[in-house]
Formats: C-alpha cells, structure tokens, sequence
C-alpha cells in the first residue's frame, strides 16, 4: 500500500512537471507543419513509422489518420489506469489540410483511459518532452516527403 502511494506521488508529480513545459508556438499550438505533398505520400511514410513504434492504425479518412498502443508510460499507467483497464492507451490523431500543392499536417496527442470502450476518458497532452519528439517527427517526415524522387531511390538501393 506505501509503495502504490509513493509510485503515485512520484507519477503525479512527474506529470506535473511536464505540464509546465510550453506547447508549440504553431497556429494551433499542437505539433504541426506544412509539406509539399500529396496528402497520399505523407499518410504512406506516417502509417510506415507507426508501425515501426508498435502502433496500431484505428481510423483512417480522407482528411484524418488515427493510430494508437498500450502505453509504456508508468505514470500514465498508474494515474490514468482505471479497475476495467490498468494500461491506457497512447493515442494520435493526424489531421491533413490540401492548400493547393501542399498539405498542412496538425498532430494531436492524448491518453486514452478505457479504450474502444463506452467509458472512454481522454487526456489531451498539450506540451512536454513528448510533444517536442512528434515535432521532431513531423520535420524528419517533412524532409522525406519533399525530397526529390532521385534521392529517394538512390536510398532505398543503399538499404538494399
């Protein structure tokens, strides 16, 4: 029981510590850039990474791309656990906005307690060390996606 509450403590406040970091200072203020691409090819190297990083995709429209996974966060797990489920998931949802030849792509984060369940609880992640990692992420997709088709195949016959 001490432990449960000191493993607690510790969660709560490392959590609290993140909050105090800034969101991007992008439009929406989530993780966000624009790309010279079809909305096709960044969905192709988004959907590419994320099964690279264990994810799972659970909703794909013309305009939105939905992936997600167990967290692996042992704070996330102890303060956003719940007695039906002790694990919440990470959720991210990938918005895509055409502007001619180029897609702005906004990503949301958030937790998820209760997935796929009618007892759904979402906690939206806003700033931290996370955030500044799927910005991260979106410049190296940016990169990808506008580099010139030559350099890519030039690539990908390195890999081979």
């Amino acid at each position: 029981m001490k432990s449960k509450l000191i493993a607690a403590l510790f969660a709560a406040l490392s959590v609290a510590a993140c909050q105090t970091a800034q969101p991007p200072s992008t439009a929406s203020g989530k993780p966000e850039t624009t790309i010279r691409a079809p909305v096709s090819k960044i969905k192709a190297l988004i959907i590419s990474r994320a099964m690279n990083n264990g994810m799972s995709i659970t909703k794909d429209t013309e305009y939105m791309l939905q992936f997600e996974k167990p967290t692996a966060n042992l704070g996330a797990a102890v303060l956003l656990g719940s007695r039906y489920d002790s694990t919440p998931n990470e959720r991210y949802v990938v918005t895509f906005a055409p502007l001619g030849d180029e897609t702005r792509v906004v990503i949301s984060s958030m937790f998820v307690t209760n997935p796929g369940s009618g007892f759904e609880r979402i906690t939206p992640i806003n700033a931290g060390e996370g955030i500044e990692r799927t910005q991260q992420t979106l410049r190296e997709i940016q990169q990808q996606a506008e580099a010139a088709p030559s350099a890519q195949v030039a690539s990908n016959k390195q890999k081979k």
